[in-house]
C-alpha cells in the first residue's frame, strides 16, 4: 500500500519532485480514510490538525457568510491536497469541505506535516506557490460574480468542470460530477433558482442535456459565445 500511495503522491503538485524514497516516508505516515457521499470533512472554524490527499473521489470546498450565504470555491478530485493552511498559520478552517461521492483520503497529522517541513525546505516553496493559486481562484470568483452575468459565469463554470471531470461520449461531454442545481449555484454566486432557468432554457435548445444529476455539453461552442 504505501509503494501505491508514493505513486499517488507523484502526481500531486507537492510531492512531485519528491524522490521516490522520500515519497514512500509521507506516504508511510500517512493514514487512509474512507469517507459516505455527503458528509463533512471539517467545518469552518474547525481547529486544524491535519492534512488530506485525496486518492479517490471528489469533495466541494465552501465557506458561509455573516449573512448565512454559501459560497463554493473548489471541487477536488484524485491527488488534490487540502487543509494545508490551517497547519501552517495555525488558525481555524477557513472553509468548509464536503464530499460529493465516496472519497478515499490520505490523512497527515499536524505533527508530521511539520516534520516533513523541516526535512524538506523545498515544500513550503511549493505550497506557496499553491495557496497564490488558490487566493486567484478565489479572486477570480469574486470578480466574476460582480462584473460577469449569470449565464456567462455558469457558462464559465460548466465549461471548466467539463475540462476537468469531463468524459466525451457520442452526444457531447459528461461532466461526470454529481452536483445540486443548489451547489451549482454556490460555485457561481447565483440562486437555485437562476440556475435551474438557465438550464432549462438551455435544455430547451439542445445546447445543454440533463442526465440524472449529471450535465451533457452538447454545444459547447455557444457556450464559449458567452464568455
Amino acid at each position: 500500500m504505501i509503494d501505491q500511495d508514493a505513486v499517488l503522491l507523484a502526481r500531486c503538485e507537492l510531492f512531485g519532485e519528491m524522490s521516490l524514497a522520500d515519497r514512500r516516508r509521507v506516504a508511510g505516515r500517512c493514514t487512509r480514510r474512507n469517507v459516505r457521499a455527503r458528509q463533512v470533512i471539517f467545518h469552518q472554524g474547525d481547529p486544524g490538525r491535519e492534512m488530506y490527499i485525496v486518492v479517490s473521489g471528489r469533495l466541494r470546498v465552501s465557506a458561509v457568510s455573516e449573512d448565512g450565504k454559501e459560497l463554493s470555491f473548489f471541487i477536488l478530485h484524485e491527488s488534490d491536497v487540502f487543509g494545508e493552511l490551517a497547519l501552517l498559520d495555525g488558525e481555524t478552517r477557513s472553509g468548509t469541505v464536503t464530499t460529493i461521492g465516496p472519497c478515499e483520503l490520505l490523512v497527515l497529522s499536524q505533527r508530521d506535516f511539520q516534520a516533513m517541513l523541516k526535512e524538506h525546505q523545498t515544500i513550503g516553496l511549493k505550497l506557496l506557490s499553491m495557496l497564490a493559486g488558490k487566493v486567484r481562484a478565489t479572486t477570480s470568483l469574486y470578480e466574476s460574480s460582480v462584473f460577469i452575468e449569470i449565464p456567462g459565469r455558469l457558462a464559465h463554470k460548466l465549461l471548466e468542470l467539463a475540462e476537468e471531470h469531463g468524459k466525451r461520449t457520442d452526444d457531447g461531454t459528461l461532466i461526470d460530477v454529481k452536483l445540486s442545481q443548489y451547489e451549482l449555484g454556490t460555485l457561481i454566486n447565483a440562486s437555485r433558482e437562476s440556475v435551474n432557468k438557465q438550464l432549462k432554457h438551455w435544455e430547451s435548445g439542445g445546447i445543454i442535456a440533463l442526465r440524472g444529476g449529471r450535465i451533457l455539453i452538447v454545444e459547447p461552442d455557444v457556450l464559449e459565445s458567452l464568455l
